[in-house]
């Protein structure tokens, strides 16, 4: 009995203190939670294991510029499973993704970024690391280089122009989608700057990659959420699953490229990018050698990227271009239509500049100030990168009286910059003389301190340069060779919203148009 006694009271006593210590620990989590979220920024609240998704559209870049106005420029939420942060603002983006660069340098480990990269040499979708920033370096370089080869981009620019002022040309007076037809134009000018190719718009091969990015697109879209309710990933998702084999594909059309270009290759010769890439990898194993031969102490350890590294680079650059290229452009038309009064202008200046004999060049940029003005003005009201590529923490971050921890995912809404009432006059309407002093003369879009289309950070789009030029040449052109309207279009043809759409970038609804040609000229479009 004594002993039964003690066994029920040893008993006891055990089950008192499992339950005190499940108390301690219970209560010690709490705490800590309680510690944690209290040093996060502020934020909407969310619900269990969805978080607060339900509070995003379609249109997370205007969710969150509401949500500033009442959490502040910082603020977090729950998506799903993940904390993410949402940057909005000039000072916002100053304090965190420029001033402390790395720490926000990061990209998240999201499964749709797995799936996108297969072989984990992505520029965009890695995360950082020694040897992304190697990587970083040599394309920046690469493609620097070639840029500043202005008679070869000249002439690349010069012959897209024509070929796609003659195949317009032939949709005269009739509505017109021009999204497909920017698209091979796009696709063509990026692939004269990457290997020095060019192909007709009906051409297979151009038409096969089409199908791949179309597919890798919808693939993305369809299945975003899977990022944020991962128990999504265990069912069948045909769009996620294709998505790796669509990299590939894409992958094995720039190597068959970039192959045919290296055999051709002559040293100290840099007709592309794929050239540029070469002659650097060439060189840095001389630079290497001779600095172990001297005797020099260095730390410049960086091992050459492989030939599948330079491939996934090119493969970025090439997505990545026809997308923002063809999204441009196409907001472009529209606002353009819709602003019928700037459109005569730039037809103005363009015929008092240019004159009716020739097509507007790379060179006469610098003396066409309201056609730069107009461009910079279509980056800013448009957004097309409206919240960025999601970055992500590379350590625990202190900003302001808050504290970001590692891995956090994170929002850089650029369009709270691009329509902040306090940089920009009037910011929902198009003005493109905003960029322009009081002598007609461009202002530089940086000075005003508010203009971001290709992001900040050590994330920037390394090909911005390019992009810049090629829209410039491009939009010059368009005005120079036809007017655009929808005068006299059947209604169902009618209307263009300008709010966009969410895809991969911020891009107009589908819309139609009539191209008015100007003048007639002839031109050489082989290549």
């Amino acid at each position: 009995m004594i002993m039964n006694f003690s066994l029920e009271h040893l008993y006891s006593i055990g089950e008192s203190l499992f339950l005190c210590s499940l108390l301690l620990v219970l209560l010690s989590a709490y705490g800590l939670l309680k510690n944690y979220f209290s040093k996060l920024p502020p934020g909407p609240w969310g619900l269990p294991i969805i978080g607060a998704c339900f509070r995003i559209s379609k249109n997370a870049h205007l969710d969150f510029t509401n949500m500033a106005k009442q959490y502040g420029d910082i603020f977090s939420l729950m998506l799903g499973n993940r904390l993410v942060v949402v940057i909005n603002g000039v000072e916002a983006i100053q304090e965190t993704i420029i001033r402390q660069s790395i720490a926000f340098a990061g990209r998240p480990n999201l499964h749709s970024f797995q799936k996108a990269n297969p072989y984990g040499s992505s520029l965009v979708l890695s995360d950082y690391s020694p040897q992304w920033r190697i990587s970083r370096k040599i394309s920046t370089s690469a493609i620097q280089n070639f840029a500043r080869n202005t008679d070869v981009l000249s002439e690349q620019l010069l012959v897209e122009s024509q070929r796609l002022v003659q195949y317009l040309s032939q949709q005269t007076n009739k509505p017109l989608d021009p999204s497909k037809t920017f698209k091979c134009a796009s696709a063509n000018i990026i692939l004269h700057a990457l290997f020095g190719v060019g192909r007709p718009y009906d051409d297979e091969d151009l038409q096969k990659i089409f199908e791949i990015t179309e597919h890798y697109g919808k693939a993305i879209e369809g299945s975003a959420y899977i990022d944020f309710l991962p128990l999504f990933k265990y069912l069948p998702n045909k769009l996620l699953t294709s998505l790796t084999v669509l990299m590939k594909s894409l992958h094995d059309e720039i190597n068959k490229m970039f192959l045919k270009n290296e055999a051709s290759y002559i040293d100290g010769r840099i007709r592309n990018i794929a050239d540029s890439f070469i002659s650097i990898i060439k060189k840095e194993p001389e630079n290497e050698k001779e600095k172990t031969e001297t005797g020099w102490k260095t730390t410049s350890t960086a091992p050459l990227l492989s030939d599948r590294e330079i491939v996934a680079v090119l493969a970025d650059l090439f997505g990545g271009a026809i997308d923002t290229s063809t999204v441009s452009m196409q907001w472009s038309l529209a606002y353009l239509i819709k602003y019928p009064d700037i459109q005569q202008q730039l037809h103005d200046e363009l015929d008092r500049v240019i004159g009716r004999e020739r097509l507007p060049t790379l060179r006469d940029i610098p003396s066409l100030p309201l056609l730069q003005a107009t461009v910079y003005e279509l980056l800013r009201v448009t957004s097309t990168a409206a919240t960025a590529i999601p970055h992500s923490t590379t350590a625990d971050v202190n900003v302001r009286e808050f504290i970001i921890p590692k891995d956090t995912l994170v929002f850089i809404n650029l369009w709270s910059v691009h329509r902040n009432p306090e940089i920009w006059k009037d910011p929902d309407v198009f003005n493109p003389r905003r960029f322009l002093n009081n002598e007609g003369q461009v202002i530089d879009p940086k000075a005003l301190g508010g203009f971001m289309p290709f992001s900040v950070g050590r994330r920037q789009c390394p090909g911005q340069a390019l992009a810049m030029k090629q829209l410039q040449v491009f939009l010059a052109v368009l005005l120079h060779s036809f007017h655009f309207t929808q005068d006299g279009l059947p209604a169902k043809y009618q209307g263009i919203n300008l709010q966009g759409e969410r895809k991969l970038s911020l891009q107009p609804e589908k819309f139609f148009v009539k191209l008015e040609e100007r003048s007639s000229l002839k031109f050489n479009t082989e290549s």
